[in-house]
């Protein structure tokens, strides 16, 4: 007990992927039992590793059983979203002002839990997720969404939108993962991301309508 205590996060992730040879729910949920300090840390980390396993090798595999992988790990990074704890000064502008530091924390205090905010956007977990990140190139998401999240979170358009243009959100999993180099955060367009999501191919051309040119 006295060693888990003192493990830094760093130490976290290297016993992990030392223990470990790939990812599962069932050995992160174990993990972030060991270690529920780095809960939110460890959710990012397992669903980073295991989006850059399957990444390269996806053409070869041929199998569905990892991207669903990534997308339980993705769903459970959404829900431990809702699930952190507050910070007090924050919570008070969330009540107050029309400021938006994240999409998810606005959406708990809505009311609003994640799967109703994923199903009233007809999106997926790996997109909501995208998208309180900030990974997705704001010229490129649908006018549309950000007015139905404005509604749904209720702020104003102008506060979701500027939400969006503020730099993209990297996670201490995916620094970790790239070995000392710097962490990439690349943003990528709403059609690419929509295209690569688990939406059936009637809603992603649903969204693919509604996205505009992502040119320059």
């Amino acid at each position: 007990m006295e060693i888990k205590s003192r493990a830094t996060l760093d130490d976290v992730f290297n016993m992990f992927v030392a223990e470990n040879e790939k990812p599962t729910v069932e050995n992160l949920q174990e993990w972030v039992d060991r270690y529920p300090q780095y809960r939110r840390e460890l959710v990012e980390f397992a669903a980073a590793w295991a989006k850059q396993l399957v990444l390269p090798t996806a053409p070869e595999m041929g199998s569905e059983t990892e991207k669903a992988l990534i997308e339980r790990s993705m769903s459970y990074v959404l829900n431990v979203a809702y699930d952190r704890d507050q910070d007090e000064e924050v919570q008070r502008h969330v009540e107050s002002d029309d400021v938006v530091y994240s999409l998810t924390r606005q959406a708990q205090y809505a009311g609003v839990s994640a799967q109703e905010l994923a199903n009233a956007c007809r999106l997926d977990p790996a997109l909501i997720s995208k998208l309180n990140r900030r990974l997705i190139k704001p010229k490129t998401i649908p006018a549309m969404l950000i007015s139905l999240l404005g509604r749904l979170l209720r702020k104003p358009v102008a506060s979701i939108a500027e939400y969006f243009a503020q730099p993209p959100q990297t996670s201490p999993g995916v620094a970790f993962l790239a070995r000392g180099k710097p962490a990439s955060c690349t943003q990528q367009s709403f059609a690419d991301a929509v295209r690569a999501s688990s939406l059936s191919d009637e809603e992603k051309a649903r969204w693919l309508r509604e996205t505009p040119d992502a040119k320059g």
